[in-house]
């Protein structure tokens, strides 16, 4: 019987490796839909801060009109200009909360499809 048809491996080094290499591809192809899953969350929470960003960016520009009319112009600033200022603040931050409102409710269903997704 002829043994040298058969291959053998070179040291058992290399049989090490084949097995090292194959058991750590099967593990991170295990480990991925939670790391996708973790990246998806992420993207969402990173979303989400984003919409608090910008809420807060329209409180400071809205309230730094006001104050501008309060500081800037005191002998100009009359009871019906401060009551439009603060009208026009009021506004634009109900439109930006409702606009965050409306980006935060959706962000829920995004996750939620993302995450299905990678399940």
């Amino acid at each position: 019987m002829d043994h040298t048809s058969k291959k053998q491996p070179a040291s058992v080094y290399d049989t090490n490796q084949d097995i090292v290499t194959w058991w750590q591809h099967y593990c991170l192809l295990s480990t991925m839909p939670m790391v996708r899953c973790q990246i998806a969350w992420l993207e969402n929470l990173t979303e989400a801060m984003q919409l608090e960003a910008e809420l807060f960016q329209a409180i400071a520009k809205s309230s730094e009109k006001l104050t501008l009319c309060l500081t800037d112009n005191k002998e100009n600033c009359n009871a019906k200009e401060l009551t439009e200022q603060y009208q026009e603040m009021v506004k634009t931050l109900t439109d930006a909360n409702l606009e965050r409102f409306a980006k935060v409710s959706k962000l829920s269903h995004e996750f939620r499809r993302s995450l299905w997704e990678e399940i």
